[in-house]
């Protein structure tokens, strides 16, 4: 008897654990994607962020001297008021699925995360190429192909300072 029972025992405990086994992917998927998420947007968050400092160039300023050359002061100005857009965008994408769970509807949280982001991501980078022709006149203007290419070149010098401080003597 003893031997049958020691055979059957891990069926109770089996039994038990699967609907925990069973439920266990969808958490897990939901905390990878959050990771992801929060790492993707805070990392462009803290990448424009940083642009913004002191001694540094705004992020869509240096994309722009890269593409255009010296800019103009009307442009280097709009330049730096688009840095600090996308930083309070990337704030709020951020701050988004925190709200939805709180406020939302349950399982709104979810939407940034699933391409919500994204698409406002998408949607801000084409509205704000239209509206930087209306606001920036006689200007030569590129594609949106020419920024997204000038972009990836120039996103790793930019976060760098412009000057170096003097060494202590």
């Amino acid at each position: 008897m003893a031997l049958a029972l020691g055979r059957w025992f891990p069926l109770p405990l089996t039994l038990l654990a699967l609907p925990l086994a069973l439920r266990w992917p969808v958490p897990a998927v939901d905390l990878d994607g959050g990771l992801i998420y929060v790492v993707a947007f805070g990392g462009c968050l803290r990448l424009f962020a940083l642009s913004l400092c002191p001694g540094h160039e705004p992020l869509i300023s240096g994309l722009a001297r890269h593409v255009h050359g010296a800019l103009r002061p009307d442009v280097a100005r709009y330049t730096r008021r688009l840095t600090v857009f996308w930083c309070v965008f990337f704030a709020l994408a951020l701050a988004a699925p925190l709200l939805l769970y709180a406020l939302g509807p349950q399982g709104a949280w979810r939407w940034p995360m699933r391409g919500g982001a994204i698409g406002c991501v998408v949607v801000l980078m084409i509205a704000e190429a239209g509206v930087r022709r209306m606001v920036i006149r006689d200007f030569a203007h590129v594609s949106l192909r020419t920024t997204v290419a000038a972009f990836r070149g120039v996103t790793a010098r930019s976060a760098m300072p412009t000057h170096r401080p003097a060494a202590d003597a």
